[in-house]
């Protein structure tokens, strides 16, 4: 075995447009193969504290087929060494897993909740690199590589693996991911903004109002924004043909959060919750990767009205449990692959213990962010669904629209990014001169959104796109004009956009 180096970690980012989008969706991929499509998929080559009997390595069936691994070779360069990984009959099924312990006993008493094959195997893998390969039963390479140290999992107890694009990274995973998806194939980086979108959505479940099932909701996901505290919070509004809920939520930039604030829900004439999460409780940790968990607790006051219409108050300490998993859901709107994000908030009411799940479908098409499906589940029962019928994006400018009519509908939203320096190193930013609030209404505040995410040490920061948000508020023309002004307060540049608005 060779000295452990000093540790080096490579945090695994993705690449932001202005649209927060999910990266391929697609299983890991493999380099060319010569005889069954099998990855090395994951390298545990220097874990936290003693090498020996704790290293390892997985392997994954990409094929389309289950391969038999009888006679099977793994080869280590630094050695010259050749170790054959099964003699009896071995198969992997399609999609399978196995791993490649130097220890399997010790592997599995590290990772009790591994499903898949285990093969013990005893090697030693050099802490700064080599050339591994995996052979068949006649020598014949099926997956090579010659991993680094450089490109992280340094004695930090992570792992390298193979990432969509066929390259490596660090795991996000403490330990890794053995028998499971690799943490970093599906990677949901944080960004400041996310567009407005307008879904419509069928009713599937409602154990409240069963009458509203086959009827249709409308979401309006980020489409207005309000204070609280002197703090802009954006909502999720969702209507039904009976109530509105509204959910507020806002992101905390420093931490890389989504945090829900309060959530509201109405019927005409009455209120039935009103719930207020003191501090705003994470719905949702970024990066957000398939098996990533998070808990955090808040204080929850408020008031919720009961099937008999008691209005029963809300004092209680809510502990919030939030994960992440893959599915694929077929709606009305076609066939999606997703992550699904789980909040699960328990709290006393009326000194009862109750749970409240909500579970939300994220997917992309087309670069825009969808949610194909919702759910609520109160002490593990489903009470609401939703299933995406249709989706309204917004209308997208940037400055070749300077001077430009265009001719927008009541209700949809316009979205206008201007390509930038980073206004953190220089200051300057794009603000509203002139707008009628009577046809445009403004979303929000101006944000920046990075078109990537530097390395560390890197200084100035990256250029990126600065971001105005409106809804089209009611018919008529009206011109909206933006100036970029220095951090002195002079007009660098100006953006003139002349609307016309109907109701239909």
């Amino acid at each position: 075995m060779n000295d452990k180096k000093e540790n080096k970690v490579k945090t695994a980012f993705v690449v932001t447009a202005a649209i927060l989008a999910l990266i391929s969706m697609l299983p890991v991929m493999a380099s060319a193969q010569t005889i069954g499509d099998i990855n090395i998929n994951e390298i545990m080559y220097n874990p936290s504290g003693a090498d020996k009997n704790h290293e390892w390595l997985e392997i994954y069936n990409k094929d389309t087929t289950d391969i038999n691994i009888t006679d099977w070779k793994f080869y280590e360069e630094d050695t010259n060494h050749h170790l054959t990984l099964v003699q009896g009959s071995m198969t992997i099924p399609v999609g399978g897993y196995a791993i490649i312990a130097d220890n399997a006993t010790a592997f599995l008493n590290k990772h009790p909740e591994c499903n898949c094959t285990v093969i013990d195997s005893a090697f030693g893998l050099s802490n700064t690199g080599e050339h591994i390969a995996l052979k068949n039963a006649t020598s014949d390479i099926i997956d090579e590589v010659t991993y680094n140290a450089s490109w992280g999992a340094d004695g930090n107890g992570k792992t390298l693996e193979l990432n969509a694009t066929s390259g490596w990274e660090e795991s996000l995973a403490d330990g890794g991911t053995p028998c499971k998806l690799n943490s970093v194939t599906i990677v949901v980086p944080y960004s400041p903004w996310v567009p407005p979108m307008i879904y419509i959505c069928n009713i599937t479940v409602d154990a409240m109002t069963p009458e509203n099932v086959g009827k249709n909701a409308t979401v309006g996901l980020f489409t207005s924004a309000e204070m609280i505290d002197n703090e802009s919070y954006y909502i999720a509004n969702i209507s039904t043909p009976t109530d509105i809920t509204k959910m507020y939520v806002c992101s905390d930039i420093e931490n890389k959060d989504n945090l829900m604030r309060r959530a509201v829900t109405e019927a005409p004439g009455r209120e039935l919750a009103n719930l207020t999460f003191d501090p705003a409780f994470v719905m949702r940790d970024f990066p957000l990767w398939i098996g990533k968990t998070w808990t955090s607790t808040s204080n929850v006051t408020g008031i919720i009205v009961n099937k008999t219409g008691a209005v029963i108050p809300i004092n209680s300490t809510a502990v919030v449990a939030g994960k992440v998993t893959l599915d694929v859901v077929t709606v009305p709107l076609g066939t999606f692959q997703c992550i699904v994000i789980e909040n699960n908030i328990s709290y006393d009411v009326a000194g009862v213990p109750i749970s409240n799940a909500r579970k939300y479908w994220m997917s992309t098409q087309n670069n825009e962010l969808l949610s194909p499906k919702s759910q609520t589940y109160r002490n593990g029962n489903l009470v609401d669904e939703l299933e995406l019928i249709e989706a309204i994006s917004p209308t997208y400018l940037n400055e070749t629209n300077n001077n430009t009519t265009i001719n927008v509908t009541t209700g949809k939203f316009l979205v206008i990014s201007f390509e930038t320096s980073n206004p953190g190193s220089t200051g300057y930013w794009w603000k509203i001169a002139e707008l009628d609030e009577q046809v445009l209404r403004q979303v929000g505040d101006v944000v920046f959104v990075p078109d990537y995410v530097p390395e560390p040490g890197f200084v100035g920061g990256p250029p990126g796109k600065q971001i105005a948000t409106f809804e089209v508020a009611g018919a008529g023309n009206a011109t909206l004009n933006m100036v970029y002004r220095s951090p002195g307060g002079a007009v660098e540049d100006t953006f003139t956009l002349n609307v016309t608005a109907s109701d239909v």
